[in-house]
């Protein structure tokens, strides 16, 4: 869940400087090793390729009650915000449990704190796609996918259908070649894809669910409300972990690097 940008968003960038920082990100990422590139980059790519993604994101959330309130009230869903010792010790059911477990047993409990972006939209825009980001490992968790390569792949497609980005489309296509070649996760991903893209659609937008309220209802009927098919069997999990109850002990946010 990355660290919501301070900066105060302005116009919407020119196709001039979306290009300029695209090409820019694609050099670092090509052409050095991890960490002379950063998460900073690819949301650059990703900001480059679908500023219009989000404006229908922003769209969505204004015409949905749920999602009106939500960027009404600048809703922060991040790690700092959600009480983990809570939510570890929820039914195993649950939504908030599963969360939990999802977040805790892929250590996924390391901040990322973005750098302010230099393609800043409209206040509406920046909100949605906030909200979409750090909302990610929770549509894992609805569809039932783990964090394997080619689960994420099916994830993507998932997300296209929801909301259609060239940055989805590109790990659809790219990622999938890779994982069912290399990976030969090709029969997942030759059903999985179709059968994604297939839920997606018929999904309500869920940028616009007010997880926030839904921690205690099981898993099973948080799908049934809003009709979602799970895509994997990775959750709802069979068994507690043995480290449960457990929160993470977060340092001061001023001594976080980056704030």
């Amino acid at each position: 869940m990355p660290t919501l940008s301070s900066q105060s968003p302005g116009r919407s960038p020119s196709r001039i400087s979306r290009t300029t920082a695209f090409f820019g990100a694609c050099y670092r990422i090509l052409f050095l090793r991890w960490p002379s590139y950063s998460f900073d980059d690819l949301v650059i790519i990703q900001d480059s390729l679908d500023e219009p993604a989000f404006q229908r994101a922003a769209r969505k959330m204004r015409e949905d009650t749920h999602g009106l309130k939500l960027m009404g009230d600048r809703v922060e869903l991040g790690l700092r915000t959600v009480d983990w010792k809570h939510l570890s010790q929820l039914p195993i059911d649950s939504l908030g449990y599963n969360t939990w477990h999802h977040f805790y047993a892929n250590d996924l409990f390391e901040e990322i704190v973005l750098s302010p972006s230099i393609l800043l939209s409209d206040p509406e825009t920046e909100y949605a796609k906030h909200r979409y980001r750090s909302t990610h490992d929770l549509r894992h968790v609805l569809t039932g996918l783990g964090v394997e390569g080619f689960e994420e792949v099916i994830l993507q497609s998932f997300q296209y259908a929801q909301l259609p980005q060239k940055f989805s489309a590109l790990i659809v296509c790219f990622g999938g070649l890779k994982h069912a070649l290399l990976d030969g996760h090709w029969w997942e991903l030759f059903v999985g894809i179709p059968r994604a893209w297939r839920v997606g659609r018929a999904v309500p937008f869920l940028s616009n669910t007010p997880y926030e309220s839904l921690w205690e209802v099981p898993l099973e009927a948080v799908r049934a409300q809003y009709g979602i098919h799970a895509l994997g069997s990775a959750y709802p999990v069979r068994e507690r972990h043995p480290d449960a109850p457990w929160a993470p002990v977060w340092v001061p946010p001023q001594a976080v690097r980056g704030c």
